[in-house]
C-alpha cells in the first residue's frame, strides 16, 4: 500500500507540476488581453508597452507579442521576410485566439535568433513594433533588461503610468526567487512605493518579471525621480532602471513681446517723470514769464535812459 500511495502521490505531482506549466504557458500566450492601457478612443494604436527587446532558453518556451487595437490587418516579419517561416528560419508560429498579436514556440532554438517585426495597420494607417529575440544556452547570472521605464510628462489631476521589466530565466531551485518593486528616489534617501499601486506581472514561465507603477491623481508631489529594482536570488544580482515624472513645461514668453512690454513701462515712466516736473515747476515758469512780459512793456525811453525833448 505504501508503494502504491507513494506512487500515487509522485503521479499527482508530475500532473500537477503538468498543469501548472500549461497554465503558466496559456498566461504567457495571453499577454495582450491583460494590464492594458485605458485607451477610450477605437484608433489603431498598441495597447500596452512594447517590449523591444526579448531573450529565450534553449529547448524552452517562448512568446513574442504585438498588443494592438482597431486594426484591420497583423503582419509578422523576421529579418525582413514575411510569415510564414520554414523551419530553419524560425520555428516560432502564429496563435489565431489571441488574433495574430503572438508567436510562440514551445522549444526555442537558436534559429529563431534575429530581428522580428509586427506591423499592424488598417486602411489609412501603419504601425511597427520592433524587437530583437536572442536565445541562450542557460539562464542569465543576472537580470536582463527587456523595458526599460522612460521619462513622463503628466499634468496634474492626471495618472502616470511606469512600466519596468526583465528577463532572469528559469533560476531551478524551489528557494531562490526573483523580486522585482518600485521606490520613490530622493536625493539622499529611497521610500519603497505601496504594493496597492504597483502590479507585478510574470511571463513565459516566470522567466520575464515585469511591474507597473500607477500614480493616480498626480499632485506637485508626485513630480521626481522613480526607480524600478529587480534582483535574483540575493542583492548580489540586482538590476536597477529609473525614470523621472515631469510636470508639463513652462512656457517662456516671447522675447519681442517681453521688449515690447520694457519698453512701455520706461516710456510710461518717462511721462509719469514728464508731468511731475512739469506741475512741481510750473509757478517758476509762471513767475518767468510774467517779469519777460513786463520787461516788453517798458518804454524804450526809459529803460535805456535816453533823454526825452521837452
Amino acid at each position: 500500500m505504501s508503494k502504491l500511495s507513494l506512487r500515487s502521490l509522485a503521479k499527482l505531482k508530475f500532473v500537477l507540476i503538468l498543469l501548472i506549466n500549461v497554465v503558466s504557458r496559456v498566461a504567457g500566450i495571453d499577454h495582450c488581453s491583460s494590464h492594458l492601457f485605458a485607451l477610450n478612443d477605437t484608433s489603431t494604436q498598441f495597447t500596452k508597452e512594447v517590449v523591444n527587446h526579448e531573450y529565450a532558453v534553449l529547448n524552452q518556451f517562448k512568446s513574442l507579442h504585438c498588443c494592438a487595437k482597431g486594426y484591420r490587418s497583423i503582419e509578422w516579419f523576421k529579418n525582413g521576410k514575411p510569415y510564414p517561416w520554414p523551419g530553419d528560419v524560425s520555428t516560432l508560429i502564429l496563435y489565431p485566439e489571441a488574433s495574430n498579436q503572438t508567436i510562440y514556440t514551445r522549444h526555442a532554438s537558436l534559429v529563431d535568433n534575429g530581428n522580428y517585426t509586427c506591423m499592424v495597420s488598417n486602411e489609412s494607417l501603419k504601425l511597427e513594433q520592433h524587437m530583437t529575440l536572442i536565445v541562450q544556452g542557460n539562464s542569465p547570472d543576472a537580470p536582463l533588461p527587456t523595458y526599460r521605464p522612460k521619462d513622463q510628462t503628466v499634468q496634474l489631476g492626471h495618472t502616470a503610468r511606469f512600466y519596468c521589466e526583465a528577463f532572469v530565466g528559469n533560476l531551478g531551485l524551489p528557494d531562490v526567487k526573483s523580486d522585482i518593486s518600485w521606490y520613490r528616489v530622493y536625493e539622499r534617501d529611497q521610500e519603497a512605493i505601496p504594493d496597492d499601486q504597483q502590479k507585478v506581472i510574470r511571463r513565459e514561465d516566470n522567466q520575464n518579471i515585469g511591474a507597473i507603477l500607477e500614480l493616480t491623481n498626480v499632485d506637485v508631489k508626485s513630480y521626481g525621480r522613480y526607480m524600478c529594482r529587480i534582483e535574483m536570488g540575493n542583492s548580489a544580482h540586482r538590476l536597477e532602471m529609473s525614470a523621472w515624472l515631469f510636470g508639463p513645461p513652462i512656457k517662456a514668453e516671447d522675447s519681442s513681446s517681453a521688449l515690447l512690454q520694457f519698453l512701455a513701462i520706461f516710456l510710461a515712466c518717462l511721462a509719469f517723470l514728464a508731468l511731475l516736473t512739469v506741475y512741481r515747476y510750473a509757478p517758476t515758469w509762471r513767475q518767468i514769464n510774467r517779469k519777460n512780459s513786463n520787461q516788453c512793456r517798458m518804454d524804450p525811453a526809459e529803460k535805456f535812459n535816453i533823454p526825452t525833448r521837452p
